[in-house]
């Protein structure tokens, strides 16, 4: 599967050339309709600012926990692999699912505002997750700003 995808990014390539630039032949309102988008990686802000990380290891905690109370539970049950096991995981999974969305709602709603008000101040039109484009100038990616406003810095 891997294999497929890089080869059909690499197919992409090739195409990426013939993306429209702003050219000095280009009006200013046709430069300016190619530059109201810009780009975010969620990714990077989950594993790079200060509150990502911390959402982190409050997650890997909490499932260090959740193993550790599961393992616990599965000495105590007469059947260790039985039903009541089985629903035990099952609950568990759900229950950090359930953490790692609450944790990842909790980063949106910091980020969201710092993203708005950048795009407001560049008059931005669109804002895309970086990690779902296939190619998107270096210019357009304010990741880094949106992390360092996020740590305070």
């Amino acid at each position: 599967m891997k294999t497929t995808l890089v080869l059909g990014v690499l197919a992409l390539v090739p195409l990426l050339g013939q993306l429209p630039k702003p050219s000095p032949a280009m009006t200013p309102a046709e430069r300016a309709a190619l530059q109201k988008t810009m780009v975010v990686s969620l990714q990077r802000i989950a594993t790079e600012s200060a509150d990502g990380r911390a959402a982190s290891q409050r997650l890997a905690t909490l499932l260090q926990k959740m193993t550790q109370d599961l393992a616990a539970k599965q000495k105590e049950l007469a059947q260790p692999t039985g039903a009541e096991f089985q629903r035990l995981a099952q609950q568990s999974q759900v229950d950090y699912a359930n953490a790692q969305r609450q944790e990842q709602a909790e980063l949106r709603g910091k980020m969201s505002p710092i993203v708005a008000s950048i795009a407001a101040q560049r008059g931005v039109d669109v804002v895309l997750n970086a990690d779902m484009v296939v190619w998107a100038a270096p210019r357009l990616d304010v990741t880094a700003e949106v992390i360092a406003k996020l740590d305070g810095k």
